[in-house]
């Protein structure tokens, strides 16, 4: 038995393929065993081009989190409060945040067919230019209706580089770091939010509007980057297969994944995959048709995993110790506004690193481990939180303050390290190429309902419920581990076509925790596999 056989467990392989694609099905077991074993490193000249083009979609992300922050932030200064007269907490205050999301919401009927026929550049740029249009009107705004519309606009626009950013970085991604990579994609909102809450702290003591409004004309660094720099990035190599320009494609994946050779078996086993999977007349050539998403019992557990992923990355908790960290802090017994702020920059700090350690795990214990613990401990965070923030409240007892506080963080770091790395990539790596765009489009929009939820309630939430509204997130993330665990897919270890496998078994979870191998890529490439003594 050869060597190829023994790395796969097969002793033969049956092809009635005969292709023009210099036969690469008939070969499907040398061409797995040569990728899989090849000598990858991360650290060579063709990785760091490619995380240099990627670093420009990452900004996408810094965008987002940049808002997370600012508006916390900046909702807790008394500059901001007199000028347009609000208060900390409040239905008023809660639709100010939730206008951002409920923008989002009517993007997401374009995003789809932006991405699907101009390619993912396209939609980062488009996105970009109208988050500075929303900036421009946000941050000099003399009264609370430019400034909501500001905030619209700003929304709309982030709707674009959300679905954009996270299907360009996965399909860019190199196959044997994708976990890393794209995890390390959505880590980045929170350099945009540990950059707007130091800038917040620093300006809060300008007594004037130049306290919050310095902050949000900040927004217009990262934006005017992606707007720019999207000019200067390759296409994604599996949308330019889908317009049949595969030429292109294979020039872009030996330059980035293959050391600039186009026999590189990474580079064949990619194009061989993406050949088989990738459709000429898909729904993502006709704008108007979401079908795609919903015909297939394969696509219908994908969007189970997209839409799960979408709104319980919002419901977790995590929305609201992004937006009300401050008035978390003040129910807690910190009045002081300058310390509440300060607390405000170190948590994104923290929970940055966390996402960081996070990120590199997806491709190291899975994607189903982080998601299913985080969440668990998640819950018996908000626990711990309620009761202490009751004792300091009711007892004035200066030790559960610092508990309550100290498990707020605690719960940031953990939720950060198992969900932040995932909340993207999860949904770029379950949807097939040809329903990628409108997939996270349409998680997206989940996405935006969810948190406008949650960032709207909120708000009147604390004003009426105070600490036990945190008992909401003690059971509703009890629900989110079931689900996950009877619903999830694992993804790890397989490329983004070898996922089709997956959905396409009577049961996917199942199927999802065994091991890839010969069939896996076989099947990928529309080969029979005939398995015989190991």
């Amino acid at each position: 038995m050869g060597a190829d056989e023994k790395e796969f467990g097969t002793t033969h392989i049956d092809s009635g393929i005969n292709d023009d694609l210099d036969n690469h099905a008939s070969d499907a077991v040398q061409l797995a065993t040569e990728a899989t074993t090849s000598k990858d490193s991360p650290w060579t000249l063709a990785m760091f081009r490619l995380y240099a083009v990627l670093s420009i979609s990452f900004l996408c992300g810094c965008l987002n989190g940049f808002d997370g922050s600012l508006m916390g932030a900046i909702n807790a200064m008394k500059q901001y409060q007199h000028y347009f007269g609000m208060s900390q907490a409040g239905a008023s205050t809660g639709l100010v945040f939730a206008l951002y999301n409920i923008g989002s919401i009517p993007a997401v009927f374009l995003t789809g067919p932006v991405n699907d026929h101009f390619g993912r550049r396209a939609g980062m740029f488009t996105g970009a230019c109208i988050i500075i249009l929303g900036t421009c009107i946000q941050a000099p705004a003399v009264n609370m209706k430019m400034f909501m519309a500001g905030r619209f606009i700003l929304g709309f626009g982030v709707s674009f580089c959300c679905v954009s950013a996270p299907c360009y970085v996965s399909e860019m991604a190199h196959p044997k770091w994708r976990g890393t990579i794209t995890g390390l994609y959505n880590t980045c909102w929170y350099i945009g939010s540990i950059i707007a809450s130091w800038v917040c702290y620093g300006t809060a003591y300008i007594e004037s509007p130049w306290a919050f409004r310095i902050p949000i004309w900040c927004q217009l660094a990262s934006s005017v980057v992606v707007a720019i720099g999207a000019f200067f990035l390759p296409e994604s190599p599996r949308w330019l297969v889908g317009q049949d320009r595969g030429d292109e494609a294979k020039v872009i994946l030996a330059k980035y994944h293959g050391e600039g050779r186009e026999d590189h078996p990474m580079v064949k086993l990619q194009m061989a995959e993406m050949y088989h999977q990738i459709t000429l007349d898909g729904t993502d050539k006709r704008w108007w048709d979401y079908s795609g998403l919903v015909s297939t019992k394969n696509a219908r557990s994908r969007l189970i995993c997209v839409l799960g992923m979408a709104f319980f990355g919002q419901w977790s908790g995590n929305s609201v110790t992004s937006y009300y960290l401050p008035n978390m802090i003040k129910i807690a017994g910190i009045d002081d506004e300058h310390f509440q702020l300060k607390l405000n920059g170190v948590y994104p700090l923290l929970c940055w690193l966390g996402a960081i350690f996070g990120a590199r795990m997806t491709d190291t214990i899975g994607r189903r481990p982080l998601l299913l613990w985080s969440i668990l401990f998640s819950s018996i965070c908000f626990a711990i939180i309620t009761g202490t923030t009751k004792l300091s409240v009711e007892d004035n007892n200066k030790s559960a303050t610092n508990t309550a506080i100290t498990f707020v963080y605690l719960f940031g770091i953990v939720f950060s390290f198992g969900w932040t790395p995932l909340q993207s990539m999860y949904i770029a790596e379950t949807l097939d190429t040809t329903n990628r765009a409108k997939g996270t489009a349409i998680g997206n929009l989940g996405s935006s309902i969810a948190s406008t939820v949650i960032q709207y309630g909120s708000g009147p939430a604390f004003e009426k419920l105070t600490y036990y509204f945190y008992l909401v997130f003690v059971f509703w993330d009890l629900i989110e581990f079931v689900v996950i665990y009877f619903f999830f897919v694992e993804t790890k270890d397989r490329t983004l076509e070898e996922l089709d496998e997956v959905f396409s078994d009577p049961h996917p979870v199942k199927k999802s925790l065994q091991k890839r191998n010969v069939h896996t890529v076989a099947q990928t490439m529309g080969v029979d596999v005939k398995t015989g003594d190991v």
